[in-house]
């Protein structure tokens, strides 16, 4: 590989060769203002976002959601039985215990539901 001297290529470069440099690099990498504009528009849409053009549901349906998503998260022995007996049943039986669990969940939130006036 050859040894280049920087000092005598940029010394033998006219101030026109130089301008022409200029502007290549700032055609493939932006100029300085630009790459500013960037990192402000960066930051300010990550300091500010704008919520401006999204529906928010109330948070009050969330707050009437809570009891059943607590009763739906919660556990029931007879579900625990049958997920404790489930390993020794038969494929069929299986889906079937998976069923019966899924009856037992809502068995136990439509008291819930009849409460909020949803049933």
């Amino acid at each position: 590989m050859a040894d280049f001297d920087i000092g005598s290529i940029l010394s033998s470069l006219s101030s026109e060769d130089i301008d022409n440099l200029k502007n290549m690099a700032n055609s493939i990498l932006g100029t300085s203002e630009e790459k500013k504009e960037e990192k402000s528009n960066v930051v300010n849409s990550q300091q500010k976002p704008d919520l401006s053009s999204l529906s928010l549901p109330d948070m009050s349906q969330f707050s009437n959601l809570l009891p059943l998503l607590s009763a739906l998260n919660s556990h029931d022995e007879r579900e625990d039985f049958i997920y404790a007996l489930k390993p020794l049943l038969s494929h069929d039986r299986q889906r079937k215990a998976d069923e019966a669990a899924k009856f037992i969940k809502l068995l136990s939130i439509i008291p819930l539901l009849k409460e909020k006036g949803i049933m």
